[in-house]
């Protein structure tokens, strides 16, 4: 089995989990925050399924295990077309604070086997942090000046 990467992180978002989680579960407005996806097409609605094209050229398939409205999502990332990653998958939680949302996200991604994907292993998590460290802080900011919810 490859190299399993996993990245955790959260951010408060001034904003309500309805309308934190109805933007970042958009999918047509995914590249508007998430700066290493290029493309999306929807390819099911149930079971909820995305093709997502990504920066560097790869695609892979997203397809939810869970999708609780305001509270949480979870999907596995399969069918990679990249040279470097065989699989994937992440969960979100929207948690109701004060201030707004607390929004959490853990994301994991498989290298493919072999030495070359356990060499390049700490690269890709810092990819993978600084990708999604940049994505929510963005997503933040479009949030927070829209109009209110």
């Amino acid at each position: 089995m490859g190299a399993k990467i996993t990245v955790d992180h959260h951010i408060v978002v001034a904003k309500s989990p309805e309308a934190v989680w109805d933007y970042t579960q958009d999918w047509t407005r995914r590249t508007e925050w998430d700066r290493s996806v290029v493309k999306v097409e929807i390819l099911s609605e149930s079971p909820r399924i995305i093709r997502v094209q990504s920066r560097g050229g790869g695609s892979f398939d997203v397809t939810y295990k869970q999708a609780d409205r305001a509270k949480k999502t979870s999907l596995a990332m399969t069918s990679f077309t990249s040279f470097w990653f065989r699989g994937g998958g992440g969960s979100w939680k929207y948690e109701a604070t004060e201030t707004g949302t607390t929004w959490s996200q853990r994301n994991t991604l498989i290298l493919r086997d072999g030495w070359l994907g356990s060499l390049f292993a700490p690269f890709f998590r810092w990819i993978l942090r600084r990708a999604t460290m940049d994505g929510m802080s963005r997503a933040r900011v479009i949030l927070e000046h829209r109009a209110a919810d």
